[in-house]
């Protein structure tokens, strides 16, 4: 197991626990309303073992995760959450979600994050809730609030919601939600404004448009005693989802998952390897863009921070791997902008460039260059070699400072291709290296 943290939607601090090696495909595990991360747990260890990277997150104000800081518990908090996750992953993932996540995740999907996932499975999935149920789930989350003498009585809170089904089974893991105080008293573990918050909105407009437009594959699995969410539900809702499939529990209810874990894990692996197989992924000329992106990410680069002046004598600068060396007759080394970078104007008029290969002590400077809104330069040491030339950051592994020798038209990016007037390295440090959207750093056998 390992500790992982993500930035939520504001800012949020959101822990998660991953299992198995990142190497691995990705599965993420978001957890229902007042639930925490280790009620996946079981499912994850199942996933490791399968050759998944599985990722178990605890939601804003669950268990570990920070509480929001000005009481954002609202829908679209969530999916802010959800979409920043995914997209800081190394490799597109499989979403795994009950419940009200899975709500979350229908909205997120299909409203704006095609590309960010491989395949969903949804739990419990409904669109259509009737008015009782919601007020009996407010009702049931607000009793989640209060403080426990026995166990037994958290089990009774949870059950509320669906009294008319089979009973959850106390387990660790529905434990590990809450925390015992001193006196003896269990309370939740969490900010308590988020069960005070609990409600299923309607949105079932908004909600059967996002599930239409879903295109990853998609499993949608339910217990066979659930009431709430039908057999009938489901159908509808496959209906929706384009090329969806329907698997049941036979005597599960809303528990199915934590209850029947076996059953459910044999399901999720099963759709795993069908729908979301571990062999290598494919690129066509047309395919989705981050599949690409992902396999140029398996060629390990060198990290650098590309600089120039503006017209006015301002450094600018912007962390950059996509760099290169061309031509030693003449001394052409070569990097590509965004056509969509704020800085690509100043670099086209400025005639001249930089490039300062960072080492590894120089990480928090990629960070810093690779960030919108600050003050770049700000406590950065930073040299001219002479007048008419480019910044040089102070302690780079290598600095080339360029006057532009040609900029040729790379698709959404521009080719400045710049011609090497002065150059300077140190031999005796390691490089920064950035390999499937992390940086990295130089193993020795």
């Amino acid at each position: 197991m390992e500790r992982l943290d993500f930035k939520g939607f504001g800012g949020v601090n959101l822990v998660a626990t991953a299992f198995g090696s990142p190497e691995n495909p990705p599965v993420l595990l978001l957890p229902s309303m007042g639930q925490v991360r280790q009620f996946w747990f079981g499912t994850a260890e199942a996933l490791a073992e399968a050759g998944r990277y599985a990722i178990c997150v605890d939601l804003r104000g669950h268990g570990d995760s920070d509480h929001s800081p000005d009481g954002q518990y609202g829908f679209d908090a969530s999916i802010g959450d959800l979409c920043a996750i995914l997209a800081v992953l190394p490799s597109r993932a499989v979403l795994v979600s009950a419940g009200l996540g899975a709500r979350v995740a229908m909205a997120a999907i299909g409203e704006g994050a095609p590309h960010l996932v491989t395949g969903l499975a949804l739990i419990d999935a409904n669109i259509w809730v009737e008015q009782a149920v919601v007020d009996r789930l407010g009702g049931a989350m607000a009793l989640r609030s209060s403080s426990f003498d026995d166990p037994e009585k958290i089990v009774d809170a949870v059950a509320a919601a669906y009294p008319n089904e089979p009973r959850p089974t106390l387990t660790d893991r529905m434990m590990a939600a809450y925390t015992k105080r001193d006196d003896g008293q269990y309370i939740w573990r969490g900010d308590a404004r988020v069960l005070a918050a609990a409600n299923l909105p309607d949105m079932e407009e908004r909600l059967s448009a996002a599930a239409a437009r879903i295109a990853a594959p998609v499993v949608l699995i339910r217990g066979s005693l659930n009431e709430t969410v039908s057999s009938e539900v489901m159908e509808k809702l496959q209906a929706l989802i384009p090329g969806s499939e329907i698997a049941e529990i036979e005597g599960a209810g809303h528990y199915a998952a934590s209850d029947r874990e076996d059953d459910f894990n044999a399901i999720l692996i099963d759709f795993l390897e069908r729908r979301a197989p571990r062999a290598p992924l494919t690129f066509i000329t047309g395919s989705e863009p981050r599949i690409l992106r992902d396999a140029l990410g398996t060629f390990a680069t060198g990290v650098t921070i590309v600089t120039t002046l503006s017209a006015d004598n301002e450094p600018i600068g912007l962390t950059a791997n996509s760099f290169t060396s061309i031509s030693l007759d003449p001394p052409l080394i070569q990097f590509a902008l965004a056509r969509t970078s704020a800085n690509l104007e100043t670099f086209e008029k400025a005639g001249k460039f930089a490039v300062n290969v960072l080492h590894i002590g120089q990480q928090p400077a990629a960070g810093k260059f690779a960030t919108r809104g600050v003050a770049r330069f700000d406590g950065v040491n930073w040299t001219l070699r002479e007048e008419g030339g480019s910044p040089l950051l102070a302690g780079s592994l290598a600095s080339f400072d360029c006057t532009t020798y040609a900029v040729h038209d790379g698709g959404d990016h521009l080719i400045f291709i710049g011609h090497v007037n002065h150059a300077s390295f140190e031999p005796h440090r390691d490089p920064l290296l950035y390999f499937r959207g992390k940086f990295r750093r130089l193993h020795f056998a």
